[in-house]
């Protein structure tokens, strides 16, 4: 039973049912101890038969979203340098000069986003925006802007760290669309049914979050390099999981802009906002119970620079729904992996 056990420890692959049981605890960074655990909730719920899914707000539910939110959080924070000096998100009005001279121009990134990337689309009942991978695929301006990132100065973006954000922010979703538009090209045009069964057959035994994906400034990086050992590191702002965007239909949406530093708070704020208040995917609030993304679960300590999970969802949501928040049950959204695509 606990080689049975199974918790995707990673920001992209892992729910709360016993379904997903069937191979051992997951390779990285995961405990003895959350192994032991993990092992033990299946015995409990062995009777339940192997399909078994926890009722929400059942305490058995509870019991999984806090094992779950135990592992997830050993393995997304096993990266972060926690160490490392902070920057500062400045304001807009620091960096209004960027609005005619950036030290690094995202306007080819913005076109591509323009042309290919549609608001409001459903993708198995969960509200997204929906992307043309297809046509970014043999869009020169998505290979002219990948280019771009390789020569970035990030000594240069790093004296005015609204622009490296930016940067990082852009390229990570940049280069997560890239892993589809290889394996579009790899299989004669063929769409994968999602971003984590892209990876190459020359990265096998790897999850895609893993694998090589590009250079930016001249590094070679992986998606967890640039959310984990890049972005949570060296900022301490949780809006940044509104802005990226893991090319699946639960992810907060893909915004059809580049980010950009002389908005860059107004974006962030614009995506946190669009992203809780969507009912599919963000928050619902119900008469007893909330739901929540799992994003809140499982990074739930990047949010206590704003008063945990609850508070910074207060101060983004509607007056009227933070008005409802108190008192309720907590629970969660599955997390739907399936491409963002129609």
């Amino acid at each position: 039973v606990l080689l049975c056990s199974r918790f995707t420890c990673t920001r992209y692959e892992y729910g709360p049912s016993i379904a997903n049981c069937g191979t051992a605890m997951h390779r990285h960074h995961c405990s003895s101890m959350a192994f032991i655990y993990t092992g033990i909730a299946a015995l409990l719920l062995l009777p339940f038969g192997a399909s078994f899914s926890p009722p929400m707000h059942s305490v058995v539910s509870r019991a999984f979203n806090k094992l779950e939110g135990f592992v997830a959080s050993r393995k997304v924070n096993a990266n972060v340098d926690t160490k490392t000096d902070k920057y500062a998100t400045g304001p807009d009005s620091d960096y209004e000069y960027a609005a005619t001279q950036p030290k690094f121009d995202h306007s080819l990134w913005s076109e591509v986003l323009k042309k290919h990337v549609t608001s409001g689309e459903l993708v198995e009942g969960i509200t997204t925006n929906v992307v043309d991978y297809r046509a970014i695929s043999e869009d020169g301006d998505f290979d002219r802007y990948q280019k771009a990132l390789v020569g970035a100065n990030l000594a240069d973006l790093a004296t005015k760290p609204n622009e490296l954000l930016a940067l990082y922010i852009n390229a990570y979703n940049a280069l997560c669309i890239s892993h589809v538009t290889r394996f579009i090209k790899d299989n004669d045009g063929e769409l994968p049914t999602s971003v984590t069964k892209t990876t190459p057959s020359d990265e096998k035994g790897k999850e895609i979050w893993d694998c090589p994906v590009g250079v930016v400034g001249g590094e070679k990086v992986t998606l967890n390099d640039i959310e984990n050992v890049i972005l949570r590191s060296r900022w301490s702002e949780p809006r940044i999981h509104a802005s990226i965007n893991c090319a699946s239909a639960s992810c907060p949406n893909l915004r059809t802009e580049a980010f950009v530093p002389h908005k860059l708070n107004s974006q962030m704020d614009d995506q946190t906002k669009t992203w809780i208040a969507d009912t599919t995917k963000g928050l619902k609030v119900e008469k007893e119970e909330l739901y929540l993304s799992r994003i809140f679960l499982w990074f739930g300590g990047d949010f206590d620079v704003r008063g945990g999970p609850l508070a910074f969802v207060t101060q983004h949501a509607s007056n009227e729904v933070s008005s409802s928040l108190e008192d309720k049950k907590v629970d969660y959204f599955r997390y739907n992996w399936n491409l963002n695509t129609k």
